[in-house]
């Protein structure tokens, strides 16, 4: 009798292991012994890293079912096939996209099953799901475009950086036929002074000279007044003796005016039939006054 209460108690103890594992089995592992699946395939054409059997699949956020496999696509070896178990009567229609997300930060991937309407046919088991563009897809587009503007933006900059230096090129030709001509100019503008200061010094002389004349007959007439009404004669020779006197300083000043009038009408006809000798005369020689 012992022996056989034994055999019971070993007996109740199995089953009820047997039951807490199978209670563990369907609470944890997400065993749904009693509900069927639906299977479908998604073919994705780059990379899914980060994709594993086993990867959660869900509608609009909302856990449908798992991967069940993943592997390269025979039909083009740049593509990957992935099957999916999703569960029995889930609304999966004819414009219903397939997205990779990223599941937190751990680098892992899902499934998110996205924009399927009720105006689309039922899609049914067995049949292949279209792949969307989700935002990873968005974001290596975006990326990818960003790149080609940086390159786009580093060849206009060469090719400034290029111009930039051919005009400084061009700038340094143009600068030394310049400097040449403002020191021609210069130059030209030296002898010109030099000339205006020359002639204004006969003019100034020449003045004096008319002025002390002036100045001379002037107290000489206003001294003899009396004297010369008085006698014809006598003021006749007086003033022959005062021009005869004076006739040199009168000469010099006469001359000094000729030649000073006689330059500005060889300057000016000069400059009007070859004005390029403003930039290339050169330093008029030292005049002599007579």
């Amino acid at each position: 009798m012992a022996a056989r209460a034994q055999s019971i108690r070993v007996g109740l103890f199995a089953i009820a292991t047997i039951a807490l594992v199978g209670v563990v089995l369907v609470t944890f592992g997400g065993f749904r012994l009693w509900e069927t699946s639906d299977r479908y395939r998604i073919v994705f054409a780059s990379s899914v890293i980060g994709l594993e059997p086993g990867a959660v699949v869900y509608l609009n956020g909302i856990k449908v079912g798992t991967v069940d496999q993943v592997a390269v696509a025979p039909e083009d070896l740049r593509q990957v096939a992935v099957a999916i178990s999703v569960v029995h009567g889930t609304p999966i229609h004819g414009d219903t996209h397939a997205m990779l997300q990223y599941a937190g930060i751990t680098g892992l991937k899902v499934i998110d099953l996205r924009d399927g309407t009720l105006a689309a046919p039922t899609l049914p088991p067995g049949s292949q799901i279209a792949a969307g563009a989700g935002l990873l897809d968005k974001l290596e587009t975006q990326a990818q475009s960003l790149a080609d503007q940086s390159t786009q933006l580093l060849t206009r900059a060469n090719q400034l950086t290029a111009n930039l230096v051919t005009a400084s090129e061009q700038l340094s030709g143009i600068t030394a036929p310049a400097q040449r001509a403002a020191q021609h100019l210069e130059a030209m503008t030296g002898s010109l002074q030099a000339m205006i200061d020359e002639n204004r010094a006969g003019l100034r002389g020449s003045l004096a000279a008319i002025q002390k004349t002036a100045s001379s007959a002037s107290e000489l007439i206003d001294g003899q007044a009396a004297q010369l009404f008085g006698s014809a004669s006598d003021f006749l020779a007086e003033l022959k003796k005062l021009v005869a006197s004076n006739e040199a300083p009168l000469r010099a000043a006469v001359f000094d005016l000729r030649q000073a009038s006689r330059s500005f009408k060889e300057l000016a006809r000069d400059v009007r039939q070859k004005p390029s000798r403003l930039l290339f005369s050169n330093n008029p020689a030292e005049r002599q006054l007579p």
